[in-house]
């Protein structure tokens, strides 16, 4: 499906926007309302990423099954936002809401230790000294934890992508179905307490690459299914495993609407695709918001936030992404 004609860029945007959401709260020291799971919000907003990229990532490897192109290719999504994330975590905000003189900080080891973030495997999410007046001083970039386990993903793929895996869609299903029941069994929040974020994203992410698998069957049929699995997850549900209800539903109904098309969303596309840039630049640029004005009302600085986060995401995705990922067309 070519990229222009379905709704996946707004979903994105969407849980771009719903991880800043979720973050303002905990950056403003506030407690969500008593009928709202604030980070159930924030945790559906990644779940959402990583099922789309599942789906949209696998489907490359289907399409052109060849290891140094598919590693290529995401090292140009995931790499050159980052590296501008870095560069002005480090230099803008860093310097700017640090307590410390602009060289202490600059040569300072945690400082120095942030730039590893680049290497994709392990996330630094704190530099020294900053936002020292807010409830989470110290923090620079919260959601930057969940790219090591986003490369993993890839990482997997590619490496069951070189063994032949998806040579047989019988196998590649067998092994996916298999990791997301492994993940059920033993990792699953409703049986052992604690979230394992490690292991829960990555199911999500099997769950998109699955209906990949199965794309043409599931674009014919993808309302049918859809709605057939609400009711077995709304069971869940009810008898308290909230966990496995979102992880059978969820994915489904994600790449089905992801999957529709409307003039709104083609609207939407051709504007860019500024999450990625959103959700690396949100926490900082919340964190700087609340530094900046910590007596103003908690929604109007959430909104700021929001429309700051979307226009600094607009202008990594024309200045640096998008420049970037045309690079494509040069990959042999």
């Amino acid at each position: 499906m070519p990229h222009r004609s379905n709704s996946f860029d707004i979903l994105r945007i969407c849980a771009a926007l719903g991880v800043i959401f979720c973050h303002h709260y905990y950056i403003s020291g506030r407690e969500g309302p008593a009928w709202m799971n604030v980070g159930m919000i924030g945790g559906v907003s990644v779940m959402t990423f990583f099922t789309i990229s599942g789906y949209l990532v696998t489907t490359s490897w289907l399409r052109e099954p060849q290891v140094f192109k598919f590693c290529a290719k995401r090292l140009l999504r995931l790499w050159p936002g980052m590296i501008a994330a870095v560069l002005l975590n480090i230099y803008v905000f860093g310097v700017v809401f640090t307590d410390l003189p602009a060289r202490t900080f600059l040569t300072h080891a945690q400082t120095l230790e942030y730039f590893k973030n680049l290497l994709l495997y392990r996330a630094y999410v704190n530099l020294p000294e900053v936002f020292s007046s807010n409830p989470l001083n110290n923090l620079m970039n919260g959601p930057l934890w969940t790219i090591p386990i986003e490369t993993m993903c890839y990482a997997a793929l590619a490496v069951a992508g070189v063994v032949g895996v998806f040579r047989y869609r019988w196998l590649a299903s067998l092994v996916l179905v298999a990791y997301i029941l492994l993940f059920i069994a033993r990792y699953n929040a409703d049986f052992t307490g604690t979230m394992m974020h490690w292991w829960e994203y990555p199911a999500y992410f099997a769950c998109g690459a699955l209906i990949a698998l199965h794309r043409d069957r599931f674009l014919a049929h993808g309302a049918a299914i859809t709605f057939g699995l609400i009711p077995v997850a709304l069971f869940f549900w009810l008898t308290g495993l909230q966990h496995t209800s979102g992880l059978v539903v969820l994915p489904a109904l994600l790449i089905f609407l992801g999957s529709c098309s409307s003039a709104f969303s083609g609207a939407v596309s051709r504007l860019g695709d500024p999450s990625y840039g959103v959700y690396l630049s949100g926490c900082p640029i919340a964190q700087a918001v609340f530094a900046l004005w910590p007596g103003m009302n908690f929604y109007a600085s959430m909104g700021l936030s929001m429309l700051l986060s979307m226009l600094l995401g607009y202008a990594l995705w024309h200045s640096i992404e998008s420049p970037a990922l045309r690079l494509k067309r040069y990959l042999r």
